[in-house]
């Protein structure tokens, strides 16, 4: 019997400048709280290492986003320019809690495209 096929994970720029925009969001509270950007380094240790090898393997392991009602105006910008690109691939947006983070995901048949992150606390991706 074969193992499932594992699908491609990318990192899209703007999850890139989410992660950027945590790491500097916790190294400005670095004066107050000296360990403060631990979870966040933690998280790109994830994303670097475990994420893309469960994400790849289950992509469905994250629970459907409900982008309806909570979706920002930068967000609509972000999926209108992303949909003629994947028109053919059948997006799916899913969400997953890694740690204190909510990583934003869609899933295709071909590929998942790593979106946004944020803290659980936070209301909104970026």
């Amino acid at each position: 019997m074969s193992a499932p096929r594992r699908l491609p994970v990318v990192a899209t720029r703007r999850f890139e400048r989410a992660l950027e925009a945590l790491l500097d969001h916790y190294g400005s509270l670095h004066h107050l709280h000296p360990d403060s950007g631990s979870r966040a380094l933690r998280l790109i240790d994830l994303v670097e290492g475990e994420l893309p090898r469960l994400l790849g393997a289950q992509p469905d392991i994250g629970r459907p986003a409900q982008l309806s009602l909570m979706q920002s105006q930068t967000e609509r910008k972000w999926l209108n320019r992303l949909a003629p690109l994947t028109a053919r691939r059948r997006l799916q947006a899913r969400e997953w809690l890694l740690g204190d983070f909510w990583i934003l995901y869609y899933r295709s048949t071909s590929a998942v495209y790593l979106a946004s992150a944020r803290h659980e606390r936070e209301a909104e991706y970026r």
